[in-house]
C-alpha cells in the first residue's frame, strides 16, 4: 500500500537508479516509486542527470526516468548560483550574441 506522503528526490537517488540498470537489485528510486504516492525533483536535478549523458542512448534511459518522477521548478537555493553562471556566460559570449532581459 502507498503512502499518503509525498518525496523530493535528489540528483544521486536518481543517478543511483540509471546505474543500475537491468541489474537485480532494487534502486532506491524503484522503492520509493512504490512506497509513496507522489515522487518529485526539480529542474535542476533533471539538468545534472541530463548533463552526464553524450550519446541518444543514454539520454533516452533518462528521459524515461522521468515519465514516473515530476520536475518542479526551479528552488529558490539555486537562484543566486544561477544567476553567477548567468553573469559568466554573459563576459564569454559577444554581446550581439547573447541579450539579457
Amino acid at each position: 500500500m502507498k503512502s499518503k506522503f509525498e518525496i523530493f528526490l535528489d540528483t544521486d537517488i536518481l543517478s543511483e537508479h540509471l546505474a543500475k540498470g537491468s541489474s537485480g537489485d532494487e534502486s532506491l528510486l524503484s522503492k520509493c516509486l512504490n512506497m509513496f504516492d507522489g515522487c518529485y525533483t526539480s529542474v535542476i536535478n533533471a539538468s545534472e542527470i541530463f548533463s552526464k549523458f553524450k550519446n541518444k542512448g543514454q539520454t533516452d534511459k533518462a528521459k524515461s526516468l522521468f515519465n514516473e518522477v515530476s520536475i518542479l521548478g526551479i528552488p529558490f537555493r539555486y537562484s543566486l548560483k544561477i544567476g553567477e553562471v548567468l553573469e559568466i556566460i554573459k563576459k564569454k559570449i559577444p554581446e550581439t550574441l547573447y541579450v539579457m532581459p
